[in-house]
């Protein structure tokens, strides 16, 4: 495939095949920006084809980006990953295991040097499922505490689970457990999904009534809403 950089976009690929038959644009996490190519078309209309869709690229770009590193897309040798409270950065190392060290806000996490990333991959994102799991028990509990007694909320256990069908969830008796990948997210996305839960030992379901009293406590909580959208309940 051969690459072009234009300016304002950055590098975009190029595949061209007797078999395509219209130019197409595609995007794929991990993979970038490619445009499929007739054989016959200029480059002069390859240009134009993707001046026409510049918004589009930028913002599928962006969306894209932070997929990316919401799901740990491109983890490997000398990424970096920001959590809450840690940047924790993969490094190769002479020992022959997996090893990790703490350094204030910095975690190097060390796999043996020669090793293909794939063979070790699983352990990265256990690591990295144990750094959540850690933040999340310091970092939520006093959030939660704090927002409760703000708008008066009662609630029951606060537990911490790592699944990827949601965010947080409220038990008929109030219990409410929050995904310890909320550390991912930014404050105001915590607070939302905070809220939300809060407002289930009120109403039960996302009626009418629901959607109001979280309007009340959240006001503008639609656009926060359609934010977290674009985070993923996965490493």
């Amino acid at each position: 495939m051969e690459a072009i950089e234009v300016p304002g976009i950055g590098e975009i690929r190029l595949r061209r095949s007797a078999n395509i038959k219209y130019l197409r644009l595609r995007m794929a996490p991990g993979r970038g920006v490619w445009v499929s190519v007739p054989w016959g078309v200029s480059g002069r209309e390859v240009m134009r084809f993707i001046e026409e869709n510049r918004e589009w690229i930028l913002s599928q770009r962006r969306n894209m980006e932070v997929y990316e590193q919401d799901t740990g897309v491109g983890l490997g040798i000398g990424a970096e990953v920001r959590t809450k409270l840690h940047r924790i950065r993969i490094a190769e190392s002479e020992d022959g295991k997996p090893g990790y060290r703490i350094e204030g806000e910095e975690i190097t996490l060390a796999v043996p040097k020669g090793v293909e990333f794939r063979r070790v991959e699983d352990t990265v994102r256990r690591f990295l499922t144990e750094v959540y799991r850690m933040e999340a028990k310091r970092y939520l509990p006093p959030r939660v505490k704090r927002q409760a007694e703000r708008f008066g909320f009662k609630y029951g256990r606060l537990t911490f689970r790592d699944n990827v069908s949601n965010w947080g969830s409220c038990s008929f008796d109030n219990n409410i457990s929050l995904n310890i990948k909320l550390m991912k997210l930014p404050d105001e996305l915590i607070d939302y999904v905070i809220l939300h839960e809060l407002c289930h030992t009120v109403e039960k379901n996302h009626s009418a009534e629901f959607w109001q009293l979280v309007e009340k406590v959240c006001p503008g909580y639609a656009e926060l809403r359609a934010r977290l959208k674009k985070y993923h309940t996965r490493i």
